[in-house]
């Protein structure tokens, strides 16, 4: 999970200052709900307009598309600021949850 993590933290940094502040609001007040969450792929509601964002890996690069005007004009919007900071906090509380002297679980 974390590579798809790091890769929308790498292209959250460099949305506009207008779409952070905004993004970061509205993660703060609790509008992103993360409906799914896998090593590829992540989808997450936002109740700004309800807007749907989509976050994908494909030929190891990062795509992304949200149903807000500039998302479908391709921008790092808003949404999906909010979402990338609602992913680093799940990754975060995830990674709280794993044993000190492991970053990652073993595979049996």
């Amino acid at each position: 999970m974390d590579d798809i993590a790091r890769l929308i933290g790498f292209e959250a940094k460099l949305a506009s200052q207008e779409a952070l502040a905004h993004g970061g609001d509205l993660e703060s007040a609790g509008a992103v709900q993360l409906v799914r969450f896998c090593p590829t792929l992540i989808t997450a509601e936002v109740d700004d307009d309800a807007a749907c964002v989509r976050f994908q890996i494909i030929d190891e690069d990062l795509r992304w598309f949200c149903t807000c005007e500039p998302g479908r004009k391709g921008n790092f919007c808003a949404h999906c600021v909010a979402t990338a900071n609602s992913v680093a906090g799940a990754v975060r509380r995830t990674e709280a949850l794993l044993p000190r002297n492991s970053s990652r679980p073993m595979a049996v």
